[in-house]
């Protein structure tokens, strides 16, 4: 679908353009934004609250629209009180929708963004929420993320430790961001460079705190934001495989709450992150 807008349509965002013109629901044109399938004057655009100018040359890629994305929840390890998942990127990290998946009751006990996949822990007693959720707040647990960036890193590694806060809010997100004011919370990033190749790296990320969308921030500060990321990488050009923010949970590593033994999980890293 090609559109040159005229007055009539300018000054109206994304959404709202495409809602009058296609007949499906809004949820299902900003996934379908969000995936590449609108270009404004022959440059991809992922946000469909930006508003139409008059003269611009619109251009819709209706075969990207997808329907509800139908999800699953492998297990990776179940023990008696708690279960350790794959996260599937895409799904939203909810104890409701993961009580249907599963198809039990059970208790978040930390999140994923929804557009991050990987391990993910949830106890299936409240007991063991509360022992779990524990270990978290006193750092004992050991978080490893694998993430591949743009650019060719060159340093081998490094520990970023600083203050974040939020800056600004954006599409009804909250966009966060370095800051020296003392009231910003502490974020504190182990990285190492695990793998090159021409114009990105994947980059074995350890946090130590667990700030929102930490890794993404530290790493665009870096100079080199997550292949994906449209928040924290937007005037970055993605290549086109590139349909998901390649950001992914790689391992959790900590004690047994109940019995001490030492339990380490790891969901196997995408077959887009190869390098």
């Amino acid at each position: 679908m090609k559109f040159s807008i005229g007055e009539r349509d300018a000054g109206k965002t994304i959404l709202s353009f495409l809602k009058e013109k296609l007949k499906v629901s809004g949820q299902v044109i900003k996934r379908g934004v969000d995936q590449g399938a609108v270009r404004l004057n022959g440059v991809v655009e992922r946000f469909s609250s930006v508003r139409l100018q008059k003269g611009d040359l619109f251009e819709f890629d209706q075969a990207q629209l997808k329907e509800k994305q139908e999800f699953s929840l492998p297990i990776l390890l179940e023990e008696e009180n708690f279960l350790i998942c794959s996260k599937p990127s895409g799904l939203v990290t909810d104890q409701e929708v993961f009580k249907k998946l599963l198809g039990r009751s059970v208790f978040l006990v930390h999140r994923l963004d929804k557009d991050t996949s990987g391990v993910i822990l949830v106890a299936t007693t409240q007991k063991m929420q509360k022992k779990l959720e524990a270990l978290f707040k006193s750092r004992k647990v050991r978080k490893v993320y694998m993430a591949l960036v743009k650019g060719v890193m060159q340093q081998r590694s490094g520990t970023i430790d600083n203050r974040l806060m939020k800056k600004k809010t954006y599409q009804g997100q909250a966009i966060w961001g370095s800051t020296k004011n003392p009231k910003g919370l502490r974020a504190i990033t182990h990285w190492k460079c695990i793998g090159k190749a021409p114009g990105k790296s994947l980059v074995q990320c350890e946090p130590e705190t667990g700030r929102t969308h930490q890794l993404r921030v530290h790493l665009s500060e870096m100079g080199h934001p997550i292949l994906g990321d449209h928040h924290y990488g937007r005037e970055a050009k993605f290549p086109p495989e590139i349909d998901r923010l390649c950001l992914h949970a790689y391992r959790l590593v900590f004690n047994h709450p109940d019995t001490g033994e030492k339990i380490q999980v790891t969901a196997p890293i995408p077959k887009l992150f190869k390098i």
